[in-house]
C-alpha cells in the first residue's frame, strides 16, 4: 500500500477524499439561480425554446438535463451533483496527462493535479448544483488540447474541432479552448512558429464556424444587464477575486462575509497557504521571463476571457484554474529550492485548502438548509394546495457572499423552493415582488392589490420568516 501511494500520490489522495467530498456535495441543496437554471426540472412542453439559444446563452446540455430530471423531480440535485463531481473528477486525469504529455515530472505533474482538485477556486463550481456548463466546457475544452497533443493530420483537426464545439455547447465561453491547443504546444516546443499561426487560424475558424451558427438560430430574449453593462469598479474587484481565489487558499469568507467575519481564520490560512506560492512564484523570480511560463499565463486568460469581458464571477474562474494549475505544475518543475522545503510547503497548502474548503461547504450547507426549512414552514402554513401564489420579498441587508452564503429569499428561490417540496404539483403559477425595508409598509397595499389580481395567496418573505394571507 505505501509503494502505491508514493508511486502514485495524486491518485492515492484523491481516491482518499472524493468520497467525503462527494458525501459532503449530495448535502447542499439549490439556492438562488440554480432554482431557475435550464439544469432544474422543466415542466414546460415547449423544449425546443430552451434547447435553441436562451437569451443570451445557448446550452442545449442543460436544457435536456432540466427534462431528465422533471422526469422524477427527486433527481434534483443529487443527479446535478453527481454529474457535476465525476466532471470535476476526470478534469483532474485529463490534467494530469497533459501535464506528462508536455514533459512534467511526476512530483510537478502530481502537485498540478492536486491544485486543481483541492483549490479554493473550485469551490463555486464544484458545490453548485447549476454548474455542469462550466465543469463540462473545461472538461472539453481540456479534452481538445489532450488530443492536440496527441494526434496528427486529419484526426487532429476533426477531434480538436469536434471537442471545442461540444466544449462551446457546454457553455459560450468554451469556444475560448479554440486557440488555446496550439498555444500550449508551441510554448513546451511541440510546435514551430510556423505550425503555430497556422493552427491559431484553424481555432479562429471554429470559432467563426459556431458564431455564424449561433447568430443564426432562432433565440429567445431574456434581459440581463451582466451582458449589456461595464462597470471599471466592479471589473477590478472581479480580478482582484481571480488572483485571490486562484493563487492562495485564503478564507475569503472569514475575511470578506461581515457575519462570518474571523480575520484569525482569515491570516492564519494566508500565512499557511503562502510559502508555497512564494517557493513556486515568487521566490523563482526568474521564471517571469520564461517563455513558456508566460505562454502557460497568455492561455490563462485566454480560457477567462469571455467572462473577463461579460461578468466573472467566483464560479467563472474555474475557466481558468486549469492553467493556473499548469503554471504551479511548471514552476515546480523549474524551482531551484530543496525537494524537503518544496514537499512541505506544498503540504502546508493543502492542509490549509482542506480547511477552507470545509468552511466553504458548511456555509453553502447551512445557507441551501434554510431555503428547505422556509418551504416547509410556508407550506404547512398554507394549509391546502392553491394554483397561483404571489410572493413580497422585503429586501434584506444580510450580505451576501457568492453561493456560500446567501440571503434566506434567494435560497427559498423566491417561493420556487416550495415547488419542489410538493414534487412541482403546487403552486403552478409563483410572482413577486421585492420591495425595500423601508417601505415594508406598503405590504398591505400590494397583498390587496394581489388578491385582486386573482392570487389565492400572498406570501410575505421578511429574512427567515415566511407570513400566509389567503384570499
Amino acid at each position: 500500500m505505501k509503494d502505491y501511494i508514493y508511486k502514485h500520490p495524486a491518485l492515492s489522495f484523491i481516491l482518499i477524499t472524493m468520497l467525503f467530498m462527494l458525501w459532503g456535495k449530495l448535502m447542499i441543496l439549490p439556492t438562488f439561480d440554480d432554482w431557475n437554471t435550464l439544469s432544474s426540472p422543466n415542466y414546460d412542453p415547449d423544449f425546443l425554446k430552451y434547447i435553441m439559444p436562451y437569451g443570451y446563452i445557448w446550452r442545449p446540455f442543460d436544457a435536456i438535463m432540466g427534462y431528465i430530471v422533471a422526469i422524477d423531480y427527486r433527481l434534483f440535485p443529487k443527479l446535478n451533483h453527481l454529474i457535476i463531481f465525476a466532471g470535476h473528477i476526470t478534469n483532474v486525469f485529463l490534467l494530469y496527462k497533459i501535464c506528462k504529455k508536455v514533459g512534467f515530472g511526476k512530483a510537478a505533474a502530481n502537485i498540478a493535479a492536486i491544485y486543481f482538485y483541492i483549490s479554493p477556486c473550485m469551490l463555486a463550481t464544484v458545490f453548485s448544483c447549476d454548474s455542469l456548463n462550466q465543469t463540462y466546457s473545461q472538461l472539453w475544452g481540456l479534452a481538445a488540447i489532450l488530443s492536440y497533443l496527441s494526434l496528427r493530420g486529419k484526426a487532429r483537426y476533426t477531434v480538436w474541432f469536434v471537442t471545442i464545439f461540444i466544449a462551446a455547447l457546454a457553455k459560450d465561453n468554451g469556444i475560448a479552448f479554440a486557440v488555446i491547443p496550439p498555444v500550449v504546444a508551441f510554448a513546451f516546443g511541440m510546435a514551430d512558429r510556423k505550425t503555430l499561426v497556422r493552427h491559431f487560424m484553424f481555432g479562429i475558424f471554429i470559432t467563426v464556424v459556431y458564431a455564424v451558427i449561433r447568430l443564426s438560430l432562432p433565440s429567445t430574449y431574456i434581459e440581463n444587464p451582466d451582458y449589456s453593462t461595464f462597470d471599471p469598479n466592479r471589473k477590478f474587484k472581479e480580478i482582484a477575486m481571480l488572483f485571490g481565489y486562484s493563487l492562495s487558499a485564503t478564507d475569503y469568507i472569514s475575511l470578506l462575509h461581515a457575519p462570518s467575519r474571523n480575520f484569525i481564520l482569515a491570516a492564519t490560512t494566508f500565512i499557511t497557504s503562502f510559502p508555497f506560492i512564494y517557493l513556486t512564484l515568487i521566490r523563482n523570480i526568474k521564471i517571469w521571463k520564461d517563455k513558456t511560463f508566460l505562454l502557460i499565463i497568455v492561455c490563462a486568460f485566454i480560457a477567462l476571457s469571455p467572462n473577463l469581458l461579460i461578468s466573472l464571477s467566483i464560479m467563472n474562474t474555474y475557466a481558468g484554474l486549469a492553467m493556473v494549475s499548469m503554471l504551479i505544475g511548471y514552476a515546480v518543475e523549474k524551482n531551484k529550492c530543496k525537494e524537503k522545503t518544496l514537499n512541505t510547503a506544498f503540504i502546508l497548502y493543502v492542509l490549509t485548502a482542506l480547511v477552507v474548503d470545509v468552511h466553504h461547504w458548511y456555509m453553502s450547507y447551512t445557507t441551501s438548509l434554510t431555503g428547505k426549512e422556509m418551504a416547509v414552514r410556508a407550506i404547512e402554513k398554507t394549509g391546502s394546495p392553491i394554483d397561483k401564489v404571489y410572493v413580497i420579498i422585503i429586501e434584506d441587508d444580510y450580505p451576501r457572499f457568492s453561493s456560500f452564503c446567501v440571503v434566506p429569499s434567494d435560497a427559498f428561490g423566491w417561493g420556487m423552493a416550495t415547488q419542489h417540496e410538493n414534487g412541482y404539483k403546487w403552486p403552478k403559477e409563483i410572482c413577486d415582488t421585492i420591495i425595500a425595508r423601508k417601505d415594508s409598509a406598503q405590504t398591505d397595499v400590494i397583498r390587496e392589490r394581489a388578491f385582486d389580481k386573482g392570487f389565492e395567496c400572498v406570501w410575505t418573505v421578511n429574512r427567515k420568516e415566511v407570513n400566509v394571507a389567503r384570499k
